[in-house]
């Protein structure tokens, strides 16, 4: 794994390298490739997920768009049919997640849905209380140590989360529907147009977001 300081430094670079591609991006995908609107893997990391548009900031990575989420999304309003935010929002300061928030809910169509998962802060007590372990990236004997590095992963992460520090900065972003879809169904793939996604982390917390 490499050490967070140097991401930190990668990141910072990258943030402003990538933005050719994300004004490119407004041309390539200004037309929507499906009738409903585009379909959008927001760091995407290694799951590529074909027939949609597969964005990350790691430049190494197989992607359909060099995208920093600090930045502007790249799309137009209400262009958007499908989001999906995988164990991506919780890498961000939170001003950056409530941006982006927003940015996500301005691209949705009214009939469009956004799922997020993050690291669930539920998950990390049931750790600190010894009824789960969790040993990534780094072990520690104490189930208190374990159940911070679960939401912090060597510093890796910016903020930890719940369902209502979600609500809290949805809201804040101009959400007004908020699910907590793994209240009942865990980390469940379902198919949300012509993609099937899911099978996030064990452990995560997973909201499905519309206007």
């Amino acid at each position: 794994m490499i050490r967070q300081q140097i991401k930190d430094v990668l990141f910072f670079f990258n943030r402003w390298a990538c933005l050719p591609s994300t004004w490119s991006a407004r041309v390539r995908f200004a037309t929507p490739r499906h009738p409903e609107g585009h379909y959008l893997n927001l760091g995407c990391g290694a799951t590529y997920v074909p027939g949609m548009i597969n964005c990350d900031g790691n430049r190494f990575r197989k992607m359909d768009l060099w995208l920093d989420l600090r930045n502007r999304l790249p799309f137009k309003d209400r262009s958007v049919a499908f989001i999906w935010l995988s164990h991506t929002l919780e890498h961000l300061f939170p001003d950056e997640a409530i941006r982006l928030l927003g940015e996500i809910r301005r691209v949705l169509t009214d009939q469009g849905v956004a799922r997020v998962a993050v690291p669930c802060m539920e998950h990390a007590l049931k750790i600190a209380r010894g009824e789960v372990e969790d040993h990534y990236p780094r072990s520690f004997k104490d189930p208190l140590g374990q159940a911070i590095n679960h939401l912090f992963v060597d510093g890796q992460h910016k903020f930890g989360y719940s369902f209502s520090v979600m609500q809290d900065f949805c809201a804040q972003a101009g959400f007004t529907r908020v699910v907590n879809y793994s209240a009942e169904h865990q980390e469940q793939p379902k198919a949300y147009g012509h993609v099937t996604v899911g099978n996030e982390p064990k452990g995560s917390l997973v909201v499905e977001l519309s206007r």
